[in-house]
């Protein structure tokens, strides 16, 4: 059950295999390293938001057929949105914030080919859709789904194939608006899940362009359910959702927006690193916090820091929706319209692991332009008593809140036994606080170097987020997690390849290989990896069952003294493949531009030996 969890199975590229939640790691010591944080700035004009004219808007003229509604939730549903306890001393922060459930239609919604026999201005029913041309000779499919009573809505899409040039949009009656999707190679193996639409109805439509009918009759869809959001911040985007009186839990609460500089001076940069996430699990959508961590390759690479307690799977990370600078305009003011605030949707699960409670991924978009990537610090202040740390979170999904810590040297009143000091940092809260929704937030230093991230609260009234007497604040300390992601946040630093989800260790291990891709459309990520033999695997970027790369790294040492790099790509997107030496450091990156067809490699001078 989400939240109560003692025991893990940590994913490939962790710490550990499996390990009870705060036992001792069996790493070295880390050795100590430390980055500053640096600001973003898009190299290239930033997205703009879907302009009606983008859009058909074929909703005033959808037939019943066309139109799949849900009706309001049954009283098991109800009750599966209420929290849950975990039962133990120390309380997860989330995901006992539960804010939507994944809703079944009564049956599949989509098509498997399209056909192209509309003329100019016809229209039909079609697939659960209303398939029409329009007067230029563009053919377009579009759909309604709806769901009594909910915030918000995302559909999910099991498959999703169409031409070069489709693209798909979500929009609502309020006008809000997302996309376009492409689907080019399909999705992945756990489908796809659009951006939230405000409101009780999602309208999604499908715009083939002028698709000739080979390539239409081999267009695929498949819906069979909708993510419907249930929760104060998810209220209708006419106006404010919450009030500001507080359950007595929250009354020690900080509106970050109430916080000057002279209280923390680095509090606008720190507004803008952190997000609120919205995922979908196997138990419902539930909200957390998280923060974006710089590399010292300094390139920018979209990398983001949770909690493996928020969610520790590609299908949540592939959902995972980040809503990027939701504060108030003023202090004290009122919660403002979530839908309005730019957001980053879909990621790439790098690691995940429990002996810190941490899961690091790769964000499929870029954050807005401005964004901070916040520094980190693998020093040990686990037990550095009185040294002081910040925070902005989202506790219940509200705008984002401050607060600032003091270190516990000893814990008190107690220390839990699933979260062992040393792996887990124990503070008190000197101002403000932070609840369901917090976790997962980056715990950092003044200058914004990351010393942890949230994991929940430890205390005899775990109950109250503002009981500071009885409880303390835990996070899960970076020094612990460092190991487990240096080779995304330092890649530089020489340290044995672990495999894992997006990495592959060639030539007995002593080489690391990852890809990042990127595609016209502004979509990027990592490449899957797929060993093969000891020297030799592929990537795929889409689907699994799309290769879109393969490399392998020879040993040449006896009679041409060098390792060998060959790869081969089938891919036409922007690739850049870096493959690093772990023994010496060195590195070796080799770009695809987009656009160009993959030309093979083969580097035969590419590493020296022994």
């Amino acid at each position: 059950m989400k939240g109560s969890r003692l025991l893990v199975l940590a994913m490939a590229g962790t710490l550990s295999a499996a390990r009870p939640l705060g036992a001792a790691p069996d790493t070295p010591p880390v050795p100590s390293v430390e980055l500053p944080p640096a600001a973003f700035h898009r190299a290239s004009a930033r997205r703009t938001r879907v302009r009606a004219e983008d859009l058909v808007f074929a909703a005033p003229r959808l037939p019943s057929s066309a139109r799949h509604s849900l009706g309001p939730l049954s009283p098991r549903e109800k009750a599966s949105l209420q929290p849950r306890e975990s039962g133990s001393d120390l309380r997860r922060k989330v995901p006992a914030v539960k804010v939507g459930l994944t809703r079944s239609l009564p049956q599949e919604v989509g098509f498997s080919g399209v056909p192209a026999d509309l003329r100019p201005g016809e229209e039909r029913p079609y697939a659960g859709g209303l398939l029409e041309r329009g007067a230029d000779g563009r053919l377009t499919w579009t759909a309604s789904f709806s769901s009594a009573g909910a915030g918000g809505l995302r559909i999910h899409f099991r498959e999703a194939l169409w031409p070069a040039g489709g693209r798909a949009f979500v929009y609502g009656a309020s006008g809000e608006a997302h996309g376009p999707y492409s689907f080019e190679s399909g999705t992945r193996p756990e489908g796809f899940w659009t951006n939230t639409v405000f409101g009780e109805e999602i309208f999604l439509e499908i715009q083939f362009g002028f698709a000739s009918e080979v390539d239409l009759a081999k267009a695929r869809l498949a819906i069979e359910s909708l993510v419907h959001l249930e929760h104060p911040t998810f209220a209708s985007p006419a106006g404010s959702a919450a009030s500001s009186l507080r359950p007595k839990s929250q009354t020690c609460f900080v509106d970050a927006s109430c916080v000057t500089t002279a209280e923390f001076p680095s509090i606008s940069d720190a507004s803008k690193a952190v997000a609120q996430l919205n995922f979908v699990d196997v138990e419902g959508a539930f909200l957390c916090s998280g923060g974006l961590m710089n590399s010292t390759d300094g390139s920018f690479a979209p990398y983001l820091l949770t909690a493996n307690h928020c969610f520790d799977n590609q299908p949540s990370a592939t959902s995972l929706e980040a809503f990027w600078d939701y504060r108030t305009a003023s202090c004290g003011g009122p919660f403002p319209n979530e839908s309005l605030f730019p957001r980053t949707l879909g990621s790439t699960l790098l690691a995940t692991g429990t002996v810190s409670d941490f899961t690091l991924v790769r964000l499929s978009q870029d954050p807005p332009d401005g964004s901070i990537f916040l520094g980190w610090t693998t020093d040990d202040v686990s037990h550095a008593g009185g040294t002081v740390i910040y925070r902005l979170s989202h506790p219940d999904g509200n705008p984002q809140f401050y607060s600032r810590h003091s270190i516990s040297a000893i814990p008190t009143p107690v220390s839990c036994t699933d979260a062992v000091q040393g792996n887990f940092i124990y503070s008190k809260d000197i101002r403000g606080g932070t609840g369901e929704g917090s976790s997962g937030s980056p715990a950092y230093l003044g200058d914004l170097h990351v010393v942890g991230q949230e994991l929940g609260g430890c205390g005899t009234n775990i109950s109250d987020d503002c009981d500071v007497v009885s409880n303390s604040t835990v996070d899960g300390a970076f020094r612990v997690t460092f190991p487990a992601v240096a080779q995304w946040l330092s890649p530089s630093t020489p340290g044995p390849c672990t495999v894992g989800p997006t990495t592959l260790c060639l030539s007995g291990g002593r080489f690391r290989v990852a890809v990042a891709w990127a595609t016209s459309s502004g979509g990027n990520g990592v490449g899957t990896a797929v060993r093969l033999t000891g020297d030799s695997g592929y990537f795929w970027f889409f689907n699994a069952a799309n290769i879109e790369l393969v490399v392998k790294v020879l040993n040449a040492c006896t009679g041409f003294n060098r390792f060998w790099v060959f790869a081969g790509g089938l891919t036409n997107v922007d690739v850049v493949l870096r493959v690093e030496d772990t023994q010496t450091g060195a590195v070796r990156t080799y770009h695809n531009p987009l656009g160009t067809a993959f030309a093979p490699l083969q580097d035969t001078s590419a590493f020296a030996c022994p």
